[in-house]
């Protein structure tokens, strides 16, 4: 097999997993540093790297924990206990958690943010390649906590940062489906 179908069959073999179907193993200090060269290696207008990864380890999903049970608890004053400690349970989602953080450069003379936005986009799509690559498997997760004072607080997010999603990684437990065809409404002729 070329390198060349090798790569379109990881493009193509590409699927999200939910977290609970990703399971240790999880990638080595090693894969995970090559997961963030591949990020690295995206399309990026001057360089800028407008985002950064958050490794949350396992002895402190407590702590996100109990910022997802705050953020719940101050976005919606009335909610039963049973739900605010739902919301804490997500931090324990996924065997490897991640935080993708934008740190966009709104005022930047050349670089536009939507840019920027894609620049972070494509690295996000690289890393999630490289670890499919390395026969892992990852989906991402946002929601009320990516925007929750409280949680950017607990991951200690400068003012220009902004929490966009949580990268979840780990094996594959099961297979997910198969992807099914819909490229026939992603291109059109300009006339």
């Amino acid at each position: 097999m070329t390198e060349r179908v090798r790569a379109l069959d990881i493009i193509l073999a590409r699927r999200s997993v939910s977290p609970r179907f990703l399971v240790a193993p999880t990638p080595t200090p090693d894969e995970l540093a090559l997961i963030l060269r591949a990020a690295a290696a995206a399309p990026d207008h001057k360089n800028l790297k407008p985002y950064r990864f958050i490794l949350i380890p396992p002895e402190r999903r407590g702590n996100l924990a109990a910022a997802f049970r705050e953020a719940k608890a101050e976005r919606d004053p009335g909610a039963p206990a049973d739900e605010i400690e739902r919301a804490g349970e997500k931090a324990y989602r996924g065997a490897m958690l991640l935080a993708v953080v934008l740190r966009i450069v709104r005022d930047h003379p050349r670089v536009s943010v939507s840019d920027q936005m894609l620049a972070a986009g494509a690295a996000l799509e690289n890393a999630l390649l490289a670890a499919t690559a390395l026969g892992y498997a990852g989906c991402l997760r946002s929601g009320h906590s990516a925007t929750s004072r409280r949680v950017r607080l607990a991951l200690g997010l400068a003012n220009e940062e902004e929490l966009a999603a949580f990268l979840m990684l780990g094996t594959p437990a099961k297979a997910p489906p198969p992807r099914e065809e819909v490229t026939a409404d992603l291109l059109s002729i300009w006339e």
